[in-house]
């Protein structure tokens, strides 16, 4: 395990912020990718670990955006589906992709998203956690020392990826919850590995409201169109700002929230009156045009 020292007598409060992690947490079709692909800094690195097509995305960038974008689609090999073998390939060929990429500082200032970090943590449940019970025999569950090698993995892999020097994105998908009488109306989980809300600085929860009625459930006739939104389940350790909602929901938001400027890789903008707001480190003066409400 690699390790550094940090005095806070030689630290430079005046550098930037380090480059956050993020959780996004929605639905099918609430805007994951699109969050991830569309407003991030570049260059971007997404690895598509079982989740839609995303190049889809690649014909809405602009010819510089598509420049600084390398995508990684994983497939499953036959028409049999994933199977043990391939997912432990599966989970070296991401680690390969990482220190192409990533090692030593390659994407400082850039992005690396796991698209989905669901599928990501199902595949290591199965190559690293079911052997386990399988090899005990007895089908019993042991609670956390059974998780725990799949959690170390996890742990250790997100933690690398923070530690260089690019904003690093995971996408969960949600579920539906159930209780006793059935599925529970407008409740939902995220598949995610317990370790990760613990791990990232920032969880986004996306979501999509009506035009019409402004309902999450609608599905009345005649009632067109969806409004994508966000709200902060996380953000660093300023608990003031959880449960705000942010519109429009855009990567360059949240970084303006976290660090209370400008994302320097957007290109000139005519000046707007500021707007100052409570962020994770300090004062914000986001231009008026930006939406957050609780």
């Amino acid at each position: 395990m690699a390790y550094k020292t940090i005095k806070g007598s030689e630290f430079d409060i005046t550098s930037e912020p380090a480059p956050f992690s993020m959780s996004v947490e929605a639905l099918e079709g609430a805007g994951k990718t699109h969050f991830s692909l569309m407003d991030t800094p570049g260059p971007v690195v997404h690895v598509n670990f079982g989740d839609r097509d995303a190049t889809w995305f690649l014909y809405q960038m602009t010819p510089e955006r598509r420049k600084e974008v390398t995508m990684y689609d994983f497939q499953a090999a036959s028409s049999e589906g994933w199977n043990r073998a391939e997912g432990m390939q599966g989970l070296h060929d991401l680690s390969d992709i990482a220190k192409q990429h990533m090692e030593g500082g390659k994407l400082n200032g850039g992005t690396f998203i796991i698209d989905s970090g669901s599928s990501w943590w199902e595949i290591v449940q199965e190559c690293y956690v079911k052997p386990q019970t399988e090899q005990r025999g007895d089908g019993k569950k042991i609670g956390g020392l059974e998780y725990m090698q799949g959690n170390l993995i996890v742990s250790g892999v997100v933690s690398w990826l923070k530690s260089q020097g690019a904003f690093v994105i995971l996408t969960h998908r949600k579920r539906q919850d159930w209780g006793s009488a059935g599925p529970i109306p407008g409740s939902y989980s995220p598949q995610v590995n317990r370790k990760v809300p613990y791990l990232v600085e920032v969880r986004l929860d996306l979501y999509k409201t009506c035009l019409t009625c402004q309902s999450q459930e609608c599905r009345a006739v005649g009632h067109v169109g969806r409004e994508h939104k966000g709200r902060l389940l996380k953000f660093a350790a300023q608990t003031m700002l959880e449960g705000i909602e942010i519109n429009p929901v855009t990567f360059g938001n949240v970084y303006r929230m976290y660090t209370g400027k400008r994302p320097p890789w957007y290109p000139p903008e005519e000046t707007k009156a500021p707007a100052t707001k409570l962020t994770a480190h300090g004062v914000d003066s986001t231009p008026a045009a930006t939406k957050v409400t609780s």
